[in-house]
Order: structure tokens, then C-alpha cells, then sequence
């Protein structure tokens, strides 16, 4: 390769650095933080998703029929543990003028919370449960690609 060659490879590397450091990530705008509660044998556990929203984003809710709607999925339970119904904190409200579709979202701060149902025979310990929670979000000027976040948790089975 020549030096001129080389220069010119430079000099489009370089041009592009601003470009890539100006754009947003979405591990940037929303933090997750995961818990799920103790519960005995015979009880409901809830497994617990809180997301911080950046100032300005919008996250697309469970079931938004526009967007990228957000998508809980659990690993494998532990022996006696079952998953139960899904549900979402109160969500906002907003209208899509592309798809004339009113849409939920979550601006500043959603939940999502998994019920975990421990059979009566389940036993006691600590076991860890993972899965990932797949979201979209948008500002008023750009939608960023879905992300999905792993997570890993334990549960105590009292």
C-alpha cells in the first residue's frame, strides 16, 4: 500500500471518529436493576425489572402494537418453580402519526414484574434465575436499534 494510500485511509478513519462518538447507545440511556424476592414453598415470588429512563427517551411498553414492544423472556426454573403472568408498571400514552395507533411507553422510570409461582414441594435454597428483557427506544428525533439485556438473579426458596 502506497503512503498516499495509507494517508487517505487515515484521513477517512479520522473523519468518521466524531460521527461514532456523537452517536447514543442505549446501554447509555437505560439502567436496569433486577432483584426477585424470597418467597416458601407454596408462594408467589415476583422476579423485578426497574428501568431508569435518560432524560428525553421513550421506551416502547409490553404489548405497544407500534415500535419494538418490550419482551420479557425467563431461563429455565428451578424444580417446583413455574412462571406466572407477566405485568408492567402504568405506562404513558401517546399517539403514532405514521401508524394512526395510540401506543403505551415508559418515559424516566418503568417496571416490569414476572410472577414466579414455588410449588408447595419445592425445595429450600438459593437457585439462580436468568433471562433477558429485548426494549426499543426512541426521542423525538430517532429511534435507536432493540437492545437486549441479560441478567442473572438470585432466588431464595425460604
Amino acid at each position: 500500500m502506497s503512503v498516499l494510500s495509507r494517508l487517505a485511509v487515515l484521513v477517512v478513519a479520522l473523519a468518521a471518529l466524531p460521527v461514532a462518538a456523537q452517536a447514543p447507545r442505549t446501554a447509555d440511556l437505560v439502567d436496569w436493576r433486577v432483584r426477585a424476592e424470597r418467597a416458601a414453598p407454596g408462594a408467589t415470588a415476583r422476579l423485578v425489572l426497574d428501568a431508569t429512563i435518560a432524560p428525553g427517551w421513550r421506551m416502547y411498553a409490553i404489548g405497544s402494537p407500534v415500535g419494538i414492544p418490550l419482551v420479557l423472556t425467563v431461563g429455565d426454573l428451578p424444580a417446583g418453580v413455574t412462571a406466572g403472568p407477566v405485568g408492567q408498571s402504568e405506562t404513558r400514552e401517546a399517539h403514532d402519526p405514521v401508524f394512526e395507533q395510540d401506543y403505551p411507553y415508559f418515559a424516566e422510570s418503568g417496571r416490569v414484574v414476572q410472577a414466579l409461582r414455588v410449588g408447595a414441594g419445592a425445595r429450600s435454597g438459593s437457585y439462580e434465575v436468568a433471562g433477558s428483557v429485548r426494549f426499543a427506544i426512541c426521542d423525538d428525533r430517532i429511534c435507536l436499534p432493540p437492545t437486549t439485556q441479560a441478567f442473572r438473579v438470585p432466588l431464595v426458596v425460604e
